[in-house]
This record gives structure tokens, sequence and C-alpha cells, in this order.
């Protein structure tokens, strides 16, 4: 089983989230959760998944 990691693009040598098994895209909110039952949200866009290296870099928004 090959999970991926979650990258934000800002950061990209170190995994926001890691063993992630679902996304969900809806407009500008990503909800990710891992194997493990662990769940994020994000505002902003994916800006790469790469299969092979198992990797999804985000671009986030930050909020004022």
């Amino acid at each position: 089983m090959c999970l991926a990691k979650v990258y934000e693009s800002t950061d990209d040598d170190t995994a926001v989230l890691e063993d992630v098994v679902h996304m969900e895209i809806e407009g500008d909110r990503i909800e990710v959760e891992t194997l493990f039952g662990e769940s994020r949200a994000f505002r902003g866009k994916v800006r790469l998944i790469d299969f092979l290296k198992s990797r999804v870099e985000l671009e986030v928004q930050l909020t004022t």
C-alpha cells in the first residue's frame, strides 16, 4: 500500500501530514484524512500530485 504525504508548497521539505488515505476538495477547501483518522482542513488549492513519490503539494492561502 502506498500512502501519500502532504506538503505545503512554501515548505517543501517537511510533510504536514503523512499516511494520507483520503482527500476531498470543495472549492478552495481541502480536507485530508490519514490512515489513523487524523484529519485537517486547508484553504487553498492542490499545486502538485506526484503518484510515484506519493507526494501532494498544497498552495495554502494565508488567512488574515
